[in-house]
């Protein structure tokens, strides 16, 4: 039999000696190292919900451009403060799982990306500004591609 107890292929001994030595941010800094070695240095666009990494993300953000993501069974909402001068220029566009809100004026600005908690319906999207916010709800996509796999013998 396999020996399972072992737990391969990290040496037991070694390997939780090791984790039990460090402190929390350095097990984080150890994994976030890991993870982009593995998968480039800009892996957080791939991996929406990362606890910590997330918040430091909207940390980063302005206070005006971080959002209020809101999901229900049917919708999801994003509500987001924006200046009244500032929405005749603002133009909103999404994929299946990402918001942009992009600036029409100004070029060089880069467009403001959100990543979405599921996917949505690529119609039926509602914006609109009442009191210093856009408020834009999607619908959920509620159809979801089921594949089956055939099990070879």
């Amino acid at each position: 039999m396999f020996p399972w107890n072992k737990q391969f292929p990290f040496n037991h001994s070694e390997f939780t000696k090791q984790f039990q030595e460090m402190n929390p941010k350095e097990i984080e800094n150890y994994i976030q190292t890991v993870m982009s070695s593995i998968f480039g240095n800009d892996f957080s666009k791939n991996f929406p919900f990362q606890g910590e990494m997330q918040n430091n993300q909207s940390k980063n953000l302005p206070a005006q451009t971080a959002p209020e993501i809101f999901e229900t069974n049917d919708y999801i909402y994003v509500k987001l403060a924006v200046n009244s001068s500032e929405i005749n220029s603002l133009k909103v566009q999404h994929t299946t799982t990402q918001l942009m809100l992009i600036n029409n004026q100004n070029e060089d600005i880069t467009p403001l990306t959100f990543m979405l908690p599921a996917p949505v319906k690529r119609k039926g999207t509602k914006a609109r500004y009442i009191d210093g916010f856009i408020e834009i709800q999607l619908i959920k996509l509620k159809e979801h591609s089921i594949t089956e796999v055939e099990i070879s013998k």
